[in-house]
């Protein structure tokens, strides 16, 4: 970290601020110096207010003294979103942290502290305060009064976000409303750019995009949203207008005129700080003169410098396109500009198009299928908005040297890919794509426009939608945030693919083990089979033994999951080579081709492969596509010992909502109760440390859209193993994948062997669970914890611990520990408080206790089902 730089107070206290990041220098104005603003060169000082102004403060006494004049720089579309902040304290008070030292103040240090919304997040930017002038005058923007500083420093910070003061010249105000709310902000058209029809979509998307503009849709919020009106050409009668410009409708208002019909009148605020049209509504125009003398006075009354009015006709012909923020409410709720409605649910998912990999282009290319894929879950009826929101690519500013950034409609091709957002209702969780995609979307963006963000509104039905973003151009890449705010409660998932193979299906029983890896640079991490260090990778021996198991079809189910952020994932895939007799993965030979592969390499967190292989013994290579490239593992392998018997349906769980035969359900449960019953209880081994009870672990991996019955539930829990010692136990949780590397809907489970981790099991009936949520990141090393505390007999509570659950969802991870007896109640006191301890939880940390009685009644109330199954 750059040390701090100070200068004298002009009080002789202690130095002032000089921020090292963006210096009081040309780096700091000039990105390129390509725009108009690089006149400017070796005539800029940098002055703080307290040398410009006698009596400076932040804001004036009369707030309208406190709106944006713009100076030299061409930033006129994100004064017109400060404008905004004004009009709303909670939005100013979160961009600018109220309560700061200024000049007047003791505390004053000559710095100020801004927040900004960027791509999901808001980032903090510390400036110190001095400030480009000339003359002792402010070069770049200001407020109207000469004292009031909030606008020059809150465009410095947003300047320091994006580097330089040049990279303002030139933006939409949709972005910088975005930047300064973390809310939503839309564009129409004012002109008429024909029918979708007419249009070619690769010429003319961003217009056909953006609809025309009914001014009534927004009159139920148009106190509330903010509203700015923009023009790309010179119209008529605004000849200063003749370069890009926006400006800001302060308010808008039906007027009664003399003869009792009504004119739609709008007050524009002009940056510039003047009048630059000369309408019928300005001064004494001739409008006027229709409307009564009493209201014309009080109209004419509230103009401010820079501002004019103009009726609904000429706004419709003067500007080419109008800019809407949507109101956000004190409590951070978006309100639709649409209905009024409050969205009081949000979520929002970062993603990636990767060229090779997932970015598949428009629905025109083949590969469209393969752009990144997410599930929306409506569970009530309501208004659902989606956004598609790209990362800036900074572009280059040369052009602007010869001419000024008039035309914003192709500058922004420069920096911002073509992008859309399609979204299918889904019947079944478990579709065919392909088939799907031949369909035409429910709801869409129309067509792919180059834009920052889009956005897709709708009434939707309760129910899975499938939603793909995507670009123009196939291979085009970029990165992305998917938001979603609804009037009803949404969940929002990415769509993995190739999708991970667990949980298994129930065709039979299988064995699973887990091993983790991790491919070392200059030691492990040999790459691909194109490199001759392809065999200095992990390898990981298993036999296959079941003779019986080749006739059923797939009998070994391989996943590798890499653990590393899915903005950062490597090029990953594995080969299956067969060992000869009397061979091991050491000797075996180097040229020898895999018999089975999980190729190509794929920018994924999970690559799976299901396959039959005859019995012998094999070994797994996993790898990275280039040699040296660092990463951990984890390995699921899943070998069929059991095939189930009289089964000729082949089609296990392939659709949501498939009724099963009751009669097959009730061979299949049959089958497991005998295998089951064959399994001899685990014993501790010679020399062994014996536990008091033997325990089982076992793993689930649920689908949420599957039905929800004891059947289905009981299928899809599967046991990992059981275990009576010490040494056994770390035998298994050494190769399990941690629960913080877990995805999905994801659950781990150790109960006392004989217990199912069921609500309905006999064990678990009478009894209930203490329950902790825990943020995300925290729920590996509680578990460790619990587990552990349970093996060594810390509850003290004898018999009463059933088991335990680690939980792993989408925003939270759930810890519980389940008990037999929910009705004694010194005995759940003592787990709560040893839990406590044991995870060493905050006083103040929430802990619920749920019996499962009042868990299954729940259930079956919410999924109107008799027979409910727990453990969800």
């Amino acid at each position: 970290m750059k040390e701090e730089c100070r200068t004298e107070s002009p009080s002789g206290g202690e130095a002032l601020f000089e921020d090292p990041d963006f210096p009081a220098e040309d780096s700091s104005l000039f990105c390129d110096s390509s725009t108009p603003i690089a006149r400017l060169q070796g005539d800029i000082i940098w002055l703080r207010p307290q040398e410009i102004c006698q009596s400076p403060a932040l804001f004036p006494d009369n707030i309208n003294l406190g709106h944006a004049k713009q100076g030299l720089l061409g930033d006129c579309w994100f004064l017109c979103a400060c404008a905004f902040l004004l009009k709303n304290k909670h939005l100013l008070n979160k961009v600018f942290p109220p309560d700061q030292p200024q000049w007047a103040d003791g505390m004053y240090r000559g710095s100020f502290q801004f927040r900004f919304w960027q791509q999901g997040d808001w980032t903090e930017v510390t400036i110190d305060d001095r400030l480009p002038c000339i003359n002792s005058t402010l070069c770049f923007s200001r407020c109207h009064s000469p004292t009031a500083f909030w606008v020059a420093l809150l465009e410095k910070a947003y300047a320091k976000l994006h580097s330089s003061y040049e990279r303002l010249w030139a933006g939409q105000v949709s972005e910088a409303l975005v930047d300064l709310t973390g809310g939503l902000a839309e564009r129409w058209s004012l002109g008429d750019f024909g029918s979708e029809e007419e249009q070619r979509p690769e010429q003319d998307s961003d217009q056909v995009r953006r609809r025309r503009l009914d001014l009534n849709l927004l009159y139920p919020v148009k106190d509330q949203c903010t509203i700015s009106c923009s023009t790309h050409s010179s119209p008529g009668g605004a000849g200063e207008l003749g370069e890009y410009h926006a400006l800001t409708v302060m308010e808008w208002l039906a007027v009664k005129t003399v003869s009792g019909s009504e004119v739609l009148l709008l007050r524009i605020r002009n940056p510039w700080g003047r009048c630059c049209w000369g309408g019928a509504w300005i001064g004494s125009g001739a409008g006027w003169s229709s409307v009564d003398p009493v209201s014309a006075l009080d109209l004419q009354a509230r103009v401010a410098e820079g501002e004019y009015w103009l009726d609904e006709a000429e706004f419709l012909s003067q500007f080419d396109d109008v800019t809407v923020g949507y109101p956000i409410s004190e409590e951070g709720h978006l309100k639709s500009i649409y209905t009024g409605n409050l969205l009081t649910h949000n979520h929002q998912l970062a993603g990636r198009w990767m060229k090779g990999l997932s970015a598949g282009g428009s629905r025109n290319s083949s590969n469209y299928g393969s752009n990144p894929k997410f599930w929306l879950k409506v569970c009530e009826r309501g208004e659902v908005l989606v956004s598609l929101l790209q990362h800036r690519k900074w572009r280059s500013t040369e052009k602007y040297a010869q001419k000024p950034p008039e035309d914003s409609e192709n500058t922004k091709h420069q920096h911002y890919q073509a992008i859309a957002l399609h979204m299918w209702k889904v019947e079944k969780k478990r579709f065919n794509l392909s088939r799907m995609l031949n369909k035409p979307p429910c709801a869409s963006t129309h067509c792919h426009a180059y834009e920052r963000e889009v956005v897709l509104h709708g009434q939707l039905e309760s129910g899975y939608y499938l939603l793909i973003a995507s670009t123009y151009q196939p291979g085009a890449e970029a990165r992305f945030l998917i938001r979603v705010f609804s009037s009803s409660f949404t969940s929002l998932s990415a769509l993995k693919s190739p999708a991970p193979s667990l949980p298994l299906t129930t065709d039979g029983e299988w064995d699973t083990s887990y091993f983790r890896g991790s491919w070392v640079k200059g030691r492990t991490a040999g790459g691909s089979r194109n490199f001759l260090s392809h065999w200095q990778n992990p390898r990981f021996p298993f036999t296959v033994c079941d003779e019986s198991a080749v006739t059923s079809g797939v009998n070994v189910r391989i996943t590798l999951h890499q653990s590393r952020p899915e903005t950062d994932l490597q090029p990953i895939g594995f080969h299956i080579y067969k060992l000869r007799d009397g061979e091991s993965e050491q000797t075996s030979p180097r040229d020898e081709d895999p018999v089975a592969s999980c190729v190509p390499h794929c920018y994924t967190q999970d690559v799976s492969l299901a396959c039959c292989l005859s019995p012998g013994a094999y070994t797994i290579v996993p790898s990275t596509y280039q040699p040296d490239c660092s990463a951990n593992f984890t390995l699921s392998l899943a070998r069929r010992i059991h095939s189930l018997k009289d089964d000729d349906s082949g089609d296990h769980d392939q659709d949501q909502g498939s009724p099963k035969d009751s009669e097959k359900e009730k061979n299949e449960d049959e089958d497991k109760e005998q295998n089951i019953s064959k399994k001899k209880m685990v014993v501790p081994g010679a020399g062994e440390h014996p536990l008091q009870y033997n325990y089982t672990f076992w793993y689930s991996r649920r689908t949420p859209g599957r039905p929800a019955s004891t059947q289905s539930y009981e299928q899809n829990i599967k046991q990992i193993g059981s275990f009576a010692s010490v040494e056994q136990f770390w035998r298994f949780y050494s190769h399990m994948i941690r629960p913080g590397d877990l995805t999905g809907h994801s659950d781990f489970h150790l109960f006392k062997e004989g217990i199912k981790p069921m609500w309905e099991d006999d064990a678990n009936k009478m009894g209930g669970k203490w329950i902790i949520r825990l943020r995300k990141g925290l729920a590996s090393r509680c578990w460790e914890n619990l587990i552990l505390a349970m093996l060594g007999e810390q509850f003290m509570v004898g018999e009463e611990i059933c088991g335990a659950v680690v939980s792993v969802r989408f925003q939270e991870d759930i810890i519980s520990i389940w008990n037999k007896t929910a009705s004694d109640q010194a005995t759940t006191a003592r787990i709560r408080d040893t839990l406590r301890r044991v995870l060493n939880l905050p006083p103040n940390t929430i802990m619920e206790y749920k019996t499962h009685t009042d868990s299954i009644k729940a259930w079956e109330d919410f999924h109107g089902l008799v027979n409910a199954s727990g453990g969800r």
